[in-house]
């Protein structure tokens, strides 16, 4: 099942082929291939399972029956006090009659007394009717309060999973979208500075194809908690798709984003993966760009794949700037 909306084909081809002809570039199957799947990542996130997907709908059906219940307890509570009151204000009405009976001497006192008693029962009993009901609600919100709590809970997980790549930790794609919209926003609103990082495992099939694909996982893994360990709180690491990761760096120009790239590529270098008493070097090609103004989240995004596949053609191991 997919949480995103459907992707049109013709217009991600014709995006593809626009920046092809943009850049100069012959239309070749290799550099349209390129081009159209850095379109499609972007506007196609990543789905979820569909076991992962239904876990979220069942928080937000329970939720849909909690809040039922919530309005027909509160409905009923409401509906008694209304009641309650309407019977009290009779009773007491009631009461001004009998006493102004009393002052003109219309009654005896005799009855004067058992009409007061009468009333005085009536508004005894509905004051006790009320109290129940109030009790009983109480009881029953309470018990609605803790289950909201809890769903609450259960959506901020599931939201997260949502977000989440599954073997690496990072974010996925949808989750960028949601991180990008915010952060971009921000940095229009507040004029601050945002720049991105968009980093490929270099020569990363000859790994699987060497040690399987189980290592090849192991080293996306290992790679990502590399990354997690170079950047700050306020940074993102994304898991772009593949090998490609993309890092989201808040208050930061081109100049700290390349600083974060160096950084990481030293750490990298420092530590290699192991498998089997086996060295495995991990070597990356990067691009970055910094936020425009009036620039979105994607057109961010794919300006930093431009310069990205701009590296990975100029030797590989690379750094390059954004346009």
């Amino acid at each position: 099942m997919s949480s995103s909306t459907p992707v049109n084909p013709v217009e991600i081809a014709r995006i593809a082929l626009k920046r092809l002809t943009e850049r100069g570039l012959p239309p070749t199957p290799e550099n349209y291939a390129q081009f159209y799947n850095a379109v499609l990542t972007i506007k196609a996130p990543q789905d979820k399972t569909t076991d992962e997907v239904q876990l979220a709908w069942q928080v937000i059906y329970q939720l849909d029956d909690v809040l039922e219940g919530a309005s027909t307890s509160a409905g009923g509570l409401l509906q008694s006090l209304a009641n309650g009151s309407d019977s009290i204000m009779m009773s007491l009405g009631s009461l001004q009659n009998a006493r102004r009976a009393h002052v003109e001497q219309r009654v005896t006192i005799e009855e004067s007394q058992s009409t007061l008693e009468e009333l005085m029962d009536e508004v005894i009993a509905t004051t006790r009717s009320m109290h129940g009901t109030v009790k009983t609600s109480h009881s029953d919100l309470q018990t609605i309060r803790d289950t909201l709590r809890h769903i609450e809970e259960d959506l901020a997980y599931n939201r997260k999973a949502l977000e989440q790549d599954a073997l690496t930790g990072a974010l996925n794609r949808q989750g960028m979208d949601h991180l990008l919209s915010r952060e971009v926003k921000r940095a229009h609103r507040l004029g601050g500075r945002l720049a991105v990082a968009m980093f490929d495992l270099d020569d990363f099939k000859q790994i699987n194809d060497r040690f399987g694909h189980m290592v090849g996982d192991q080293v996306l893994v290992h790679v990502t908690n590399l990354a997690k360990a170079v950047l700050r709180e306020t940074d993102a690491l994304i898991r772009y798709g593949g090998e490609e990761f993309l890092i989201v760096l808040i208050d930061t120009d081109l100049k700290g984003a390349q600083y974060v790239i160096d950084r990481l590529r030293i750490v990298a270098a420092r530590t290699p993966f192991h498998h089997a008493h086996q060295r495995i070097e991990v070597q990356f090609s990067a691009g970055i760009a910094s936020l425009r103004p009036e620039e979105n989240g994607r057109a961010l995004v794919l300006r930093a794949d431009e310069a990205l596949y701009r590296a990975k053609h100029s030797g590989r191991g690379r750094v390059e700037v954004a346009d």
